[in-house]
Formats: structure tokens, C-alpha cells, sequence
């Protein structure tokens, strides 16, 4: 990894600093309704549930197996806490998260984290959420709202950390599943720790689809290993995965094609196949009473090769293309606490640095990313609180083949304060600057006389309100997003573009209450309004972006074996895909139905899960003049033992 002096320099000076965060209040688990008392994202460290500004909904493990999710994609829509859009292939496993009001371009604008590692790329193809094995995630954190100081660059409409499972005594799992076309898993996981400290992590999974349309047969396989010494003042490990990963692109349908038979595609021979290798080194050590060292390494190694036919895509390569990607990082941190008559003062530094390659027919491109931050948790009274915090960023692109070279430098700024009026209430006002640097894809395709993009700067305003109580729960929060140079497509100009100016609002509403010993009921709403208020489509929605948003869930147990969980999605009309000109008639409205019911006897354990019951027709992305239709009502059967 080439970093330069001044990178080892922010280096040091994290370690010699301090390091913590902030987190979400009243987060809950949702199938045993306890509290959960501990979160990482917007902490970047465990840190108590509830303790500085922002919003940050937990989906745990225990809710993931009751929605019967077979992938990242379907238990982050089954929470109703983020909006899906899936394109390419239509396989519910696939798909790309919006928050934020973003639509097009929301695959750079929303920052996704493995374990704290960005899993976004410096290329426009998006986070890649079929590449995870959802056996082996233990939760996922969503992080509501910009995060710049604490995260960098892409956390601009959230952060998602899916958060993968510990190893902790011993514990063997094996399952399979079969359903709807044609679809198959195996899997299996198993951990040890003994007395001395010295842990071991084994997994594998196995899936096979044949697809809802023709030409979306997916393969994947993934196998990973970890090994970790936890020892009386922290923890060291090690972990490798492979993961291949297999998919048919069916394409894009007209509106007629999609009338005579939504299944079909015109594209046969259209396919990507990806090999990705991910190792990971981690250290977590308590250094005093007050000061706690973590840092992690790795290096992410992804190959793929594939065939599209052009006459429908935009790209320069052949129809037969290949790309490679190694990402490496490093990410030490530092966190003091230190307790004050008012309460307790968190301190956060770290650095974080980041070298990438991208190559693909044609091209070879370099992004080098450093960055230092600080963050401070200070408590004014034992009920008001204030955050206070700063990152300054680098960055540093090279086009191999044209030898140019750009650099460029972002300073953005956090305050949040946070006040307690009761045990059960909490209100919080939180500003937080975001950014994010243009991908080498974008800097490739820009307007006549344009080398580089600028980077694109925003302003978030949060204002929210919780209140929880022993068997309740309400959020709501208030949100403004203004952007400067918003990077985006044009596709009058057939160029990537900065936007002067653009803006989003909006409207979080979400409540949880155990209406019975046996049954817990909730649900989201969110209101959003995108414009852009500058250039030639000022005053016009961000297409692709719906107002309204809501989504329920029921849990019901009936008793210590049997429990059935069900979940209603609806999605509001939006503008199509790229019709920034909202000239286009919008798409009609979606509501899901899901419903998954589970049995649990001794180490066995059997689900049934049925998607889409209502046979809803509906879209997994639309562009103008392009439909890519989601699959109709289908089922899946799995069957697990513990041991």
C-alpha cells in the first residue's frame, strides 16, 4: 500500500489520541423485544444504545431468521427502514439501497460497511449486497442521515454496517433450502473457543437459481475462515473469504414486451461473473481505564469478466469486457472515556486510508484516499449533552493511460447536542457536512474541456424525537440535505455533470408496541421530497425518488416452537429512472406482502416463507422506456439443525 509521510504522521497522531462516539437510543430486537444495549455504527466503537445525536435502526439476528430473508437485500426491505431499488437481473438477492432521496447515483451516496470496511468501490457499479452471505451476519446497523465527519467520503444519505457474527463457544449450524424457480442453498457454519482465548470460524454457502425471467440464473458460492486470540485486555484476528459469483443479466424490457410476457429477454448471452478474495487483520486492545486501540487492515481483490451486447448499453468496451479491483485499507482508531460529574467524555481520533485499482478494457485508474478525524462527546448536565467534531480528506486520482493526475482536499464539520427531558425521552439537533469524490468511472465521462470533477459538498440538518417505554417505542425525525456539485448523469449531455445545487427533505415516523404478550406489531413511514434547485431541470423532482414510503410488520408467537412473522411493503409513485425532466408518466405505486412462518423443536428448525403473496406485478427498477419486472408470488422451504 503506497502511503505517504503525512498519512503515517495522521497515523500517529490518532494513536497518540483519543477515540469514540455516539450512537441510537431506544433500538430494540424485535423478536425478544429486549433492548439492545450496545451499537457500533455512528460509534465507529460498541458504545451504549442512545448516547449522542442521530437515528440508527438495528436490524438483529433474531429478526432477520423471523422475516425468513434469504439475503442482505430482503432483510433490509423486510425492515422497512430503507428504500430498494434492484436492477440487472431482478433476483431478490440483488439490489442497490436509497436513502436520503437519491435516485440514479444513490449507489455512491449511501456508504455500506462490512465490519466497519466499505464495501462501496471507486468504479459506478454499485455495493455488491448478493456478494454476502447473510449466514454470517449478525446484524445490521442503519444509520440514518449524513455521517462525513465520522465515515468520509459516500456517507452522504446514510451508512449501513452489516455487522457479521462472533465467535463465541462452541456452536455448529447446517441448513438447506429449496423454492420457487428452481432455487437451492446448503450452508453450514462452525465456531470454537476454548479457555485459552483461541478461536476458530468456519463457513460455507451454497446457492443455486434459475430466476424469475429467462437468462437471470444466478450461482454463488462463498467459503470464509477466521481465527481470533481474545485475550483479559483485547482481542487479535485474522479472516479469509472467497466468494464466486455467477449471474445471467436478462436486460431491459419495453413496455410492450413487457405486456406480451414479463418473464422474457431479449439479451441471452448477457452474463458477469465475479471472484472476489477479502482478507482482514483486526486488533481491538485496551490500553488503560480510559483509552481503547483498534485498527483494522485489509485487502479486498475482486476479478470479473462478462458480456453485454452495446447496442443497449453505454459503456466503451466490446461486448466482451473484464475488470479488475484490488481495494486495500487501513483504519486505526483511538477512544478515550473519561467520567465527569456530569457525565461521561468521549473522545474520538482515527485515520483512515484507502488505496485503489480499477482496471477494465481500455482503461487504469488509481484513487489514493487519506484522511484524519476527531470527534468529542461532552456532557453539559447529566441530561444535555454536545458533539463536536472535524475530518479533513485527501484524495489523489491517476489516469495510467492518459498519465494525468488530479488531488483534491474536503474539510467538513459535525455539531449535535442532545438533550433528555425524561428517562424515556430523547430529543436531538444534529448538523453534519458530508462529501464525496468523484469514482474513476465519472472523471472517464465528463463534459468537453472537464479533466476532473469537483468533489460534491452538503449540509445535513437533523431534528429528532424518541420516547420508549417497557413495551413501546416512537421515533420521528426531521431532515434537510442541501448539495453543491452533486455528481450525477446527465443524459441530455450523455456526460457526468456537477450539479450546482440540489436539495432533499423530509419526514421519518416509526413506532413498535407489544399489543399482546405474544404479539408485537410496527411500522415506518417516510415522507421525501428531492428537487434540483439549479441548472436546466431546476425545481424538478429527483426521478426515481418516492414521496411516500411506508412499510409494516406484525411478529406473532404462538408459542415456544411456532412464531409467524409478516411484513407489508408499499413504495409510492415515482418519476422513471433518468427522466429528469419528469416528462414521463409516473410509475404506479408497489405493496408487498410477506409472510414467514417458523418452528423451532429441540436443535431442528423449519421455515416457510412465502414473498409477494398478494402476486403483485411490479418493477425492481424502470427507467424511461426500460423495465427490468420483479418476481411474482413465490415460495421458499428451508430445514436447519443445531448442534
Amino acid at each position: 500500500m503506497h502511503f505517504h509521510a503525512p498519512s503515517l504522521l495522521a497515523a500517529a497522531i490518532a494513536v497518540a489520541s483519543l477515540n469514540a462516539v455516539a450512537a441510537d437510543a431506544t433500538t430494540t430486537d424485535r423478536q425478544t423485544q429486549a433492548p439492545l444495549s450496545v451499537i457500533v455504527t455512528g460509534t465507529r466503537f460498541e458504545q451504549p444504545a442512545g448516547t449522542a445525536p442521530g437515528q440508527v435502526d438495528v436490524i438483529s439476528r433474531a429478526q432477520i431468521e423471523a422475516s425468513g430473508a434469504q439475503s442482505v437485500v430482503e432483510a433490509l426491505r423486510a425492515s422497512g427502514a430503507v428504500q430498494i431499488s434492484q436492477n440487472y437481473t431482478g433476483n431478490p438477492g440483488d439490489g442497490v439501497v436509497s436513502m436520503r432521496g437519491f435516485g440514479e447515483n444513490v449507489g455512491q451516496n449511501v456508504l455500506i460497511l462490512v465490519d466497519g470496511r466499505p464495501l462501496n468501490t471507486p468504479s459506478l457499479q454499485p455495493p455488491n449486497l448478493a456478494a454476502i452471505s447473510l449466514a454470517e451476519v449478525e446484524r445490521i446497523e442503519v444509520l440514518h442521515g449524513s455521517a462525513g465527519v465520522l465515515y468520509g467520503q459516500r456517507a452522504v444519505g446514510g451508512v449501513i454496517n452489516i455487522i457479521t457474527r462472533d465467535i463465541d463457544g462452541s456452536r455448529g449450524e447446517i441448513g438447506v433450502s429449496a423454492g420457487s424457480y428452481d432455487h437451492n442453498r446448503v450452508q453450514g457454519r462452525f465456531s470454537h473457543r476454548d479457555d485459552s482465548g483461541l478461536g476458530i470460524a468456519l463457513a460455507a454457502d451454497r446457492q443455486r437459481r434459475d430466476g424469475y425471467r429467462d437468462n437471470s440464473d444466478t450461482a454463488f458460492d462463498q467459503a470464509s475462515a477466521s481465527l481470533s486470540w481474545r485475550h483479559d485486555s483485547g482481542e487479535i484476528g485474522y479472516s479469509h473469504e472467497r466468494i464466486n459469483n455467477n449471474q445471467r443479466l436478462p436486460g431491459a424490457l419495453s413496455r410492450a414486451q413487457v405486456d406480451s410476457d414479463r418473464r422474457q429477454s431479449d439479451r441471452p448471452d448477457d452474463y458477469f461473473n465475479e471472484d472476489i478474495r477479502l482478507d482482514r487483520l483486526f486488533i481491538d486492545q485496551s490500553l488503560s481505564d480510559h483509552l481503547e486501540f483498534s485498527a483494522d487492515w485489509s485487502q479486498r481483490d475482486a476479478n470479473g469478466e462478462g458480456y453485454l451486447r452495446r447496442d443497449d448499453y453505454d459503456y466503451d468496451y466490446d461486448d466482451y469486457y473484464n475488470q479488475d479491483l484490488r481495494i486495500e485499507s487501513l483504519t486505526p482508531r483511538l477512544q478515550g472515556a473519561w467520567q465527569l460529574p456530569a457525565g461521561t467524555l468521549l473522545l474520538t481520533a482515527g485515520v483512515d486510508l484507502t488505496d485503489s485499482d480499477y482496471q477494465t478494457d481500455g482503461s487504469s485508474i488509481t484513487q489514493e484516499t487519506e484522511a484524519a478525524y476527531l470527534r468529542l462527546q461532552l456532557p453539559l448536565q447529566p441530561r444535555w449533552s454536545l458533539t463536536l467534531g472535524a475530518r479533513h480528506s485527501d484524495v489523489e486520482d491517476r489516469d495510467l493511460n492518459s498519465h494525468q493526475s488530479h488531488d483534491d482536499s474536503v474539510f467538513v464539520k459535525e455539531f449535535g447536542i442532545t438533550w433528555r427531558p425524561s428517562d424515556q425521552q430523547r430529543i436531538f439537533l444534529r448538523r453534519d457536512e458530508n462529501f464525496r469524490f468523484a469514482t474513476a468511472d465519472e472523471n472517464r465521462w465528463t463534459l468537453a474541456g472537464v479533466d476532473f470533477l469537483e468533489p460534491q459538498e452538503g449540509v445535513s440538518w437533523e431534528l429528532g424525537w424518541s420516547w420508549s417505554g417497557p413495551t413501546s417505542r416512537i421515533e420521528a425525525t426531521l431532515f434537510d440535505l442541501s448539495l453543491d456539485n452533486e455528481i450525477l448523469y446527465d443524459a441530455a449531455q450523455f456526460a457526468n455533470i456537477n450539479l450546482d445545487s440540489s436539495r432533499r427533505r423530509g419526514l421519518i415516523l416509526s413506532a413498535e408496541h407489544q399489543l399482546t404478550p405474544a404479539l408485537r406489531i410496527g411500522g415506518t413511514y417516510t415522507y421525501t421530497h428531492s428537487e434540483m434547485t439549479s441548472g436546466s431541470f431546476e425545481g424538478n423532482e429527483v426521478p426515481y425518488v418516492a414521496n411516500n414510503q411506508f412499510s409494516l410488520f406484525s411478529n406473532y408467537r404462538f408459542n415456544r416452537q411456532w412464531n409467524l412473522y409478516t411484513d407489508l411493503q408499499y413504495t409510492g409513485s415515482r418519476y422513471p429512472a433518468w427522466d429528469d425532466a419528469n416528462r414521463q408518466e409516473r410509475l404506479d405505486p408497489d405493496l408487498l406482502l410477506n409472510a414467514s412462518l417458523s418452528w423451532h423443536n429441540g436443535p431442528w428448525n423449519g421455515q416457510l416463507t412465502v414473498n409477494n403473496l398478494l402476486d403483485e406485478e411490479y418493477y425492481a427498477y424502470a427507467g424511461i422506456g426500460a423495465y427490468y419486472p420483479a418476481p411474482e408470488r413465490n415460495l421458499l422451504l428451508s430445514l436447519g439443525y443445531t448442534f
